[in-house]
């Protein structure tokens, strides 16, 4: 007697959608966000690279220090105030 196997997989039509996420951070007494931190350092770029465009950044927090560190288009380097 033949087995037949079927499939138990269901395809889904269209796309997923995009979990929403976020990430908050809790130091001693304060309290800050990664998305609150990327604006902080894009804001420093803007101010203190004037007249570059921002292509990519990358961001260092380092809460013991109260600072936010990027780097920014592979040579901007800065920091801000957490």
């Amino acid at each position: 007697m033949a087995v037949k196997k079927t499939s138990t997989t269901k395809k889904t039509a269209g796309r997923k959608k995009a979990v929403k996420s976020s990430a908050v951070v809790q130091y001693g007494n304060i309290e800050f966000s990664e998305e609150a931190c990327l604006k902080k350092a894009q804001s420093g770029f803007k101010k203190q690279f004037k007249g570059q465009e921002l292509e990519s950044i990358n961001i260092y927090i380092k809460p013991e220090e109260s600072k936010i560190y990027f780097v920014a288009n592979t040579d901007c380097v800065g920091s801000v105030d957490l």
